[in-house]
């Protein structure tokens, strides 16, 4: 039982990495510093969902898998070698613009490939229940979905919460101090906020174009 939570959690972790990380190179190639600095400005991201130590790992088994590429290395072009109007000189022209850049390790840039947006669209619509964090990123990379796609991703999430907010209050009472209680009652507070959120993007879908297509 406890392999298979272990195992259970290892999956989990890799899908939200992986979401986070396709999702990012959908919309642009970047190399491993600015993906970093990316995924710390997705809100599904702020609690350390890929950190540096797990970044380069997970770019490799993305790379491994097929789902990303290597599209472009740093090459040292900031050298002006002029020409010697010789063959010799010319070859000697073209090492030195393409020697390794110095002053730090080359820039490895990461794109995505076919492979790696179907497996962006498998995560994105994937209906098994998720945690916040990975809901968090479903919606900062959901312009990838159709309209009815969102709209079913939204729905879902809705049921979600209100099966939570059922399940607490079937709970049985129990006597809370006071600081347990404001807990509770923040808690609380928090789903009622995301159902109205939720109820506010359905509507909003809702009242979309049917034709909308995915960027």
């Amino acid at each position: 039982m406890h392999r298979f939570d272990m195992s259970s959690r290892y999956a989990v972790c890799h899908a939200m990495i992986d979401l986070a990380i396709l999702g990012l190179l959908k919309e642009q190639d970047l190399h491993g510093y600015e993906l970093r600095k990316r995924l710390a400005e997705l809100p599904g991201a702020r609690s350390g969902v890929v950190s540096f130590g797990s970044l380069y790992p997970a770019l490799a088994r993305l790379e491994r898998a097929g789902l990303v590429k290597a599209v472009e290395a740093n090459t040292r072009t900031d050298r002006a070698v002029p020409s010697s109007g010789s063959l010799a000189g010319e070859l000697a022209a073209f090492r030195a613009r393409h020697l390794p850049a110095t002053g730090g390790r080359s820039k490895k840039v990461y794109g995505i490939t076919p492979r790696g947006e179907t497996r962006l669209l498998a995560l994105l619509t994937d209906p098994h229940p998720c945690d916040d964090r990975t809901f968090a990123l479903k919606v900062a990379f959901c312009r990838h979905l159709d309209g009815e796609q969102r709209l079913e991703l939204f729905e879902r999430r809705r049921a979600e919460v209100l099966s939570r907010i059922a399940e607490r209050r079937r709970g049985p009472e129990r006597a809370l101090d006071r600081y347990l209680r404001t807990l509770r009652e923040r808690d609380d507070e928090s789903l009622s906020n995301d159902l109205a959120w939720l109820d506010r993007l359905i509507a909003d879908e809702q009242e979309q174009p049917r034709e909308e297509q995915p960027s």
